[in-house]
C-alpha cells in the first residue's frame, strides 16, 4: 500500500487562518435577487397592514350622502364636499336635492344651478334629484319648515348599490376625513350618542349615521313620516333624530362621540365631564379641537353660523373664559374661529354672505319659556357676492 506524501495529508488549519466560503458569481446574483424579492414581499405586506391597505379597498363601494332643501343647505353640503376633497376622502359622494332645480345656469345670480355644477364637476358628486321627504300633516315652521324636510336624509337607505353609506348633516365643520368608518364591522347602523343631553342613556344623534343601505328600512321611515306610524307624530316635535332612536336605540353600534360628535357649544361650557368621559382628565380646549373629526354648530339661542350674531347675544353667549369677560382665552379663540371660518368658506365656495342678524330679544327665550329655535332655520335670504360661482377647470375630474 502506497504511503501518502506529507503534502497529501490533511493539514490542521487554525480558525483564523481559514479562507471564507465564496459562492460562484452566478449563485451570488441569484441569492441577491431572492433576498430583494423577499424584502419587497415583506415590505409590501407590512405596508398594507400598517395603513396602505386603503390602496386595496374598492372605494366605489362606499359613499357620503348629504341633502339640500334650499339654497343654504345646498351651499353647506357643497362646503362639506369641499372639505372631503381637501382631506383626501376616497369614497363616492351623493347629493339629494329638489327635482324642480336644474343644472342650467340662467344668469350670474342663479346660485343653485351654479353650486350643483360645482358639486358635479369639481367635487365629483353624484346628483340625485328627488321629491323631498317631508313629515306629512305638520304645519310649516316659522321660516321654511327645514326641520320637517330633514327626514330627506333617510334617502341614504336607498343606495343599495353601496356596501356602506355615511349620512351627514351639513351644519358642521368637517376637520378630518371619516373614511375609516366605512371599514367598521358589519352592522345595520352606527351612530354617536348625543352626550349633551341631560337624560340617560343619551339618545343617538343623527348628525352622523354610518348605515348599511336597505330598501326595507327606507320604506319603514317613509311609512312613519307619511302618517302611517305613530298618530302623535304630527302633533309633536318628532323629527329625524327621534325616528332613528325609535328604530335603532337598542341595536345600533355606538360610535364614540369623542372625536365624532363635538358641539361648538362645548367650548362655552364650564363642566366638560360628559364630553371627556373621564372626571379625572383635565380639559384642554386646543387638544380637544385638534382631535375632533367634526364639529356641529349648536349654540342656541344664538343663530347658526350662516346668520350673523346679534351684538347683545354675542356678548352674553360667547365663552366667558372661566368667568372673566375681560381679555381672551383658548376657548373663545377656537369658538369664534369656527364661526369665522365657516362664514369665510361660505363666501369663498358659495359666493354667499351671511344672513343679517335677527333681533336678539325676539329669539332669546325668557327663563320660564320653552321656546323653539327659530334661528336654526335656513330660509332667510342671504346676500350674494358679486359675480358667480366658477368651476375651477384645473380641478375638474374626468368622468
Amino acid at each position: 500500500m502506497r504511503r501518502r506524501r506529507s503534502d497529501e495529508l490533511p493539514r490542521f488549519v487554525k480558525p483564523s487562518e481559514g479562507s471564507s466560503f465564496r459562492w460562484p458569481r452566478r449563485n451570488r446574483l441569484i441569492a441577491a435577487v431572492g433576498a430583494l424579492f423577499l424584502f419587497c414581499l415583506y415590505w409590501g405586506r407590512s405596508s398594507t397592514s400598517n395603513g396602505d391597505a386603503a390602496a386595496a379597498i374598492n372605494w366605489m363601494n362606499y359613499a357620503y350622502s348629504l341633502y339640500a332643501t334650499d339654497q343654504a343647505t345646498l351651499c353647506h353640503a357643497v362646503m362639506v364636499f369641499d372639505a372631503l376633497e381637501r382631506h383626501g376622502s376616497k369614497a363616492d359622494r351623493i347629493l339629494w336635492y329638489p327635482k324642480k332645480w336644474d343644472l342650467v345656469v340662467s344668469n350670474s345670480r342663479d346660485r343653485n344651478s351654479q353650486l350643483l355644477q360645482l358639486a358635479l364637476k369639481q367635487y365629483r358628486v353624484k346628483l340625485q334629484p328627488i321629491d323631498l321627504l317631508t313629515v306629512e300633516g305638520r304645519t310649516e315652521a316659522s321660516y321654511t319648515g327645514t326641520w320637517d324636510r330633514s327626514v330627506t336624509k333617510f334617502m341614504a337607505w336607498q343606495m343599495v348599490f353601496y356596501t356602506r353609506v355615511i349620512a351627514l348633516d351639513s351644519d358642521i365643520t368637517l376637520l378630518q376625513s371619516l373614511d375609516e368608518l366605512f371599514l367598521l364591522p358589519q352592522t345595520a347602523i352606527a351612530m354617536p350618542r348625543a352626550y349633551w343631553y341631560d337624560t340617560r342613556p343619551w339618545p343617538l344623534t343623527s348628525l352622523l349615521m354610518v348605515i348599511k343601505p336597505d330598501l326595507k328600512e327606507l320604506n319603514h321611515f317613509k311609512k312613519v313620516i307619511s302618517g302611517g306610524g305613530d298618530d302623535g307624530l304630527v302633533r309633536t316635535s318628532f323629527f329625524d333624530m327621534e325616528m332613528v332612536n325609535e328604530r335603532f336605540a337598542d341595536s345600533a353600534m355606538i360610535l364614540p362621540h369623542r372625536p365624532y360628535a363635538l358641539l361648538s357649544g362645548e367650548f362655552r361650557r364650564h363642566n366638560h365631564t360628559e364630553y371627556l368621559g373621564n372626571p379625572q382628565e383635565k380639559w384642554d380646549a386646543r387638544k380637544v379641537f385638534n382631535e375632533a373629526k367634526l364639529i356641529h354648530f349648536s349654540d342656541w339661542p344664538l343663530p347658526k353660523p350662516w346668520i350673523m350674531w346679534p351684538h347683545e347675544g354675542l356678548s352674553e353667549m360667547q365663552p366667558d373664559c372661566g368667568g372673566s369677560h375681560e381679555g381672551t382665552c383658548e376657548e373663545r379663540v377656537i369658538w369664534k374661529g369656527l364661526y369665522e371660518d365657516f362664514r369665510a368658506r361660505r363666501k369663498d365656495v358659495c359666493k354667499l354672505l351671511s344672513v343679517p342678524a335677527p333681533d336678539w330679544h325676539g329669539v332669546k327665550p325668557a327663563s320660564h319659556e320653552v321656546a323653539g329655535n327659530s334661528t336654526q332655520e335656513t330660509g332667510h335670504e342671504a346676500p350674494q357676492v358679486d359675480g358667480k360661482v366658477e368651476v375651477d377647470e384645473a380641478k375638474v375630474h374626468d368622468p
